[in-house]
């Protein structure tokens, strides 16, 4: 059975690969602006734009925020739960 590291890595890598394989740049003008084979128009920067699609494509920023709320969560229940047998210790003692 393969490292599970390495088949989460296998799974971004091919992910990214699909989407840099989906955005290829040509020409759009004289005005020195790009196009790019996904159909947007206008790019002044390709590469910026390939990267930003990498980035949606792969949820980073949704992913980021919930796992930091979920860990906001669990630090809360158990700051609660702790907090709990505390009292219940400290009444126990009088």
């Amino acid at each position: 059975m393969t490292d599970p590291a390495e088949r989460i890595r296998q799974a971004v890598v091919e992910r990214i690969r699909k989407i840099v394989d989906g955005h290829h740049a040509s020409s759009d003008g004289d005005d020195g602006q790009m196009a790019c084979s996904c159909g947007a128009k206008g790019l002044s920067d390709h590469p910026r734009h390939v990267a930003e699609q990498i980035v949606d494509g792969l949820d980073l920023k949704a992913e980021a925020a919930e796992a930091a709320d979920h860990v906001k969560k669990e630090i809360r229940y158990a700051t609660a739960w702790f907090d709990w047998e505390l009292t219940q210790l400290e009444g126990a003692q009088c």
